[in-house]
């Protein structure tokens, strides 16, 4: 159940954070090796509206505490997309900018596909809310 705040669980040292699914909990931390990792594979701006790139970049940020938490145990699993792609995408934002705002020059880009990992947590968080 993915409805609890990310943020009630959320260290604001290592920025790692708890995240439940099918009444598990994991924690998620994308520390620098993790971010190389994701922008290997995805770029600067995964597609968190996939389900397969969601769940690439959710292993990646778990691989540390639960290896075992493979992309394709977490497509088996299926947590609800939509909330569990905004923990993963809370998580990479403290990962980038610690617990300060984005920055506010991010909200000044043109194209969604040329934004680059701002401009996606944006796009995520306006879809995501939208009725």
């Amino acid at each position: 159940d993915l409805r609890r705040s990310v943020d009630d669980t959320m260290n604001p040292i290592t920025g790692e954070h708890d995240i439940e699914i099918g009444g598990q909990r994991y924690t998620v931390r994308f520390d620098w090796d993790a971010l190389a990792e994701v922008t290997t594979k995805h770029g600067d701006s995964p597609n968190l509206f996939s389900p397969d790139v969601v769940a690439s970049v959710a292993s990646i940020g778990m691989k540390k505490h639960h290896p075992e938490m493979t992309p394709e145990r977490i497509k088996e699993l299926s947590p609800p997309l939509v909330p569990f792609a905004k923990s993963i995408q809370t998580a990479l934002q403290y990962a980038y900018f610690g617990d300060e705002a984005l920055p506010e020059d991010s909200k000044k880009k043109k194209s969604p596909r040329k934004g680059g990992l701002c401009q996606g947590i944006r796009r995520l968080f306006g879809k995501a809310s939208a009725p």
